[in-house]
C-alpha cells in the first residue's frame, strides 16, 4: 500500500498543462491503427542490446527518411502543378469572377490534399522508425505519465504540434523566456505551419512580372515547394529519431548504469544533484522536450526527492557541485553531459554556462556532448551508449 501511495503522489505532483489537441489525438489513433494491424500492439519493451547494429539502425533509418523526403516532393510539386495549370491555362480565356472560383477552389483543394498527404505520410514514416528501436507498441508505462505515452511524442514529433507545458517539481524550462518573446514564437509556430505553404507557392510569383511573364515564372514554385515539403519531412524523422533514440538511452541509463551497487555509493546530496542536473539543462535548453522529461521522471523514481524544493536554479546546483566528493562531481558531470545532448541541441544558455560546471574538464566534456548529439540525431544507438557511461571517473 505505501508503494502505491507515492505512485500516487507522484502522478499528482505530473500535470499537463494542455490536454492532447486533434490533432494529437488523430495522430495517436492512427499509431495505435498501425500497431494493431501489424501485430504489434502487445509487444514487449526490448533493450539497446537486442537490437540491430548501428550500421543497420543508421542505413535503415537514412532510407526510411529518404524515402519520406521522396514522396513529400512529389507530393508537393504535384499539387502545385495542378494549381499552377489551372492558372496557365484558364486565367486568360474564362471570365474574371469564374476564373477565380476555379483557381480558388483549386488551390483550397490541392493545399488539403497536400496537408493531408503530408500528415499521413509524417506518422508512417515515425512508426516506421519506431518499429527499428521497438517502440511500436501502445502499452503505456513506458514514457511519460498521463497521456504522454509513446505514441503521444512520436504523434506531435509527426505532425510537428509543439510539446505540452508540463508541471513537475516546480520546474519552468521557460523561466528565462519574456512574455513577449513566448508570444512571438508561439505565433510564428502557428504562422509557419499555416502560411508557408501559401508562402512558397506564391510570394516569388507576385514579385516578378506581369501577364505572361508572371505566370510563366510561377512554375518555378513547383520544385521550390517539393523541396520544402521534402525538408519538412526529413526534420520531421530527424526529430523523431531524437525522440526514440533518447527514450532508449533514458531506460538504459535507469535500469542499467543506475545499479543498486552505484546508488549506495551516491550521498543524498548528490542524488539531489543528479535530478538537478537534468532539471537545469532543462531550463538552459529552454524547452519541455519529452526526452528530457523521460530521464528526469526516471531519476525521480530511483532517487527519494524533496518535492518542496527548487530544482532548476542554476547556482544551486553549481553549489551541489562544490558539496559533494570528488568522485560524486564527476559522476554529475557525467550525466550534466548526457542531459545536455538528449534533445539534440546546444543552446546558447547551455554553451555559456556549462563551462562553468565542468571548469577544468571543459574541453572533455563538451566534446562528449557534442559527440552524444551527433550520435543520436544520426540513430546511433549503440556508440550513442558507450557515451552515456556514469561512473566516478573524469572526463
Amino acid at each position: 500500500m505505501p508503494e502505491i501511495n507515492d505512485n500516487n503522489k507522484k502522478k499528482t505532483s505530473y500535470s499537463r498543462e494542455q490536454s492532447p489537441g486533434f490533432l494529437e489525438k488523430i495522430g495517436v489513433k492512427y499509431y495505435s491503427y498501425l500497431a494493431n494491424k501489424s501485430g504489434t500492439a502487445n509487444m514487449q519493451n526490448i533493450s539497446i542490446d537486442d537490437l540491430p547494429p548501428d550500421i543497420t539502425l543508421h542505413t535503415l533509418a537514412g532510407n526510411i527518411t529518404g524515402f519520406a523526403a521522396v514522396i513529400g516532393f512529389a507530393i508537393g510539386a504535384l499539387t502545385t502543378f495542378v494549381t499552377i495549370w489551372v492558372e496557365w491555362t484558364y486565367m486568360e480565356s474564362m471570365e474574371t469572377t469564374a476564373y477565380y472560383l476555379l483557381y480558388g477552389s483549386t488551390l483550397v483543394v490541392m493545399l488539403a490534399i497536400e496537408m493531408s498527404v503530408l500528415f499521413w505520410l509524417g506518422l508512417k514514416t515515425v512508426y516506421s522508425l519506431a518499429c527499428l528501436t521497438g517502440h511500436n507498441q501502445t502499452a503505456k508505462g513506458s514514457c511519460l505519465p498521463g497521456d504522454d505515452a509513446v505514441p503521444n511524442i512520436l504523434a506531435r514529433a509527426a505532425l510537428e504540434v509543439p510539446d505540452p507545458i508540463i508541471h513537475y517539481l516546480g520546474i519552468d524550462p521557460l523561466k528565462h523566456l519574456s512574455k513577449s518573446k513566448l508570444f512571438l514564437v508561439a505565433f510564428l509556430y502557428k504562422a509557419k505551419v499555416v502560411l508557408s505553404g501559401l508562402a512558397v507557392k506564391f510570394l516569388l510569383i507576385r514579385l516578378f512580372g506581369k501577364g505572361e511573364a508572371r505566370t510563366a515564372f510561377s512554375w518555378v514554385a513547383i520544385p521550390i515547394t517539393g523541396f520544402w515539403d521534402a525538408f519538412t519531412l526529413y526534420k520531421v524523422a530527424r526529430e523523431a529519431r531524437l525522440r526514440l533514440f533518447g527514450n532508449k538511452l533514458a531506460e538504459h541509463i535507469v535500469n542499467e548504469m543506475l545499479t543498486e551497487e552505484l546508488i549506495a555509493q551516491l550521498s543524498p546530496k548528490a542524488r539531489e544533484g543528479s535530478v538537478r542536473a537534468v532539471a537545469t539543462m532543462m531550463v538552459l535548453a529552454q524547452n519541455y522536450h519529452p526526452n528530457m522529461l523521460v530521464l528526469l521522471l526516471r531519476l525521480c523514481d530511483t532517487f527519494k526527492i524533496d518535492e518542496n524544493k527548487e530544482y532548476d536554479n542554476w547556482e544551486d546546483f553549481l553549489v551541489v557541485l562544490d558539496e559533494v566528493t570528488t568522485k560524486e562531481r564527476y559522476f554529475l558531470l557525467d550525466l550534466l553531459s548526457v542531459a545536455a545532448a538528449f534533445d539534440g541541441h546546444l543552446s546558447k544558455l547551455e554553451r555559456h554556462h556549462l563551462p562553468e560546471a565542468f571548469k577544468e574538464l571543459t574541453n572533455e566534456y563538451m566534446e562528449r556532448t557534442e559527440q552524444l548529439k551527433t550520435l543520436l540525431v544520426n540513430g546511433q544507438l549503440h556508440a550513442a551508449k558507450k557515451l552515456c557511461v556514469l561512473d566516478f571517473n573524469p572526463g
